[in-house]
């Protein structure tokens, strides 16, 4: 019975609204993945690699809230970007929580799909800017320990501009 169910087919408007919610939800789990990192590097040591693994599995499967704790609780991140990490939070929790449900009554109208859209822009903008700044302190950080970075900052500006 189950086997004969036919779903239709996306129209324009929801294809575009996947796009945009997909491209938002990778960004935001690249920063997560951004975030993880930056803890383990900053937890162990370069010849700790089989630490850092285990560490980054456990981190990795961590939520971004606890994530954003453990930076806290230890100090590892500047405090303007935990500020900016734990204003990013509810967004985030939005995005992977809320998006579709929380005004499924006015799926089909076009209201939803402009204001829908323009917030997954947002919140797209908001997660790649966070990345870089993680980015960034991660070099300074590396360079801080005596870490030659100059062949990654170099590819970060050809890459991003900046």
């Amino acid at each position: 019975m189950i086997e004969n169910v036919k779903f239709k087919k996306a129209s324009e408007k929801e294809m575009f609204l996947y796009c945009c919610l997909g491209e938002a939800l990778c960004a935001v789990q690249i920063l997560e993945d951004a975030l993880s990192y930056s803890i383990v590097l900053k937890k162990t040591e370069p010849d700790q690699k089989k630490e850092a693994d285990n560490l980054l599995k456990k981190q990795r499967f961590y939520t971004f809230g606890r994530a954003i704790n453990v930076a806290k609780k230890e100090a590892l991140l500047p405090e303007s970007l935990m500020i900016e990490l734990g204003e990013f939070l509810p967004e985030r929790n939005w995005l992977i929580h809320e998006s579709l449900i929380e005004n499924k009554n006015k799926f089909q109208s076009n209201s939803f799909y402009k204001n829908l859209s323009k917030r997954t822009k947002d919140i797209l903008s908001k997660a790649h800017k966070l990345q870089i700044k993680i980015e960034l302190d991660l070099i300074k950080y590396g360079e801080k320990k005596g870490i030659d970075l100059s062949e990654v900052k170099n590819k970060m500006n050809k890459h991003y501009g900046i």
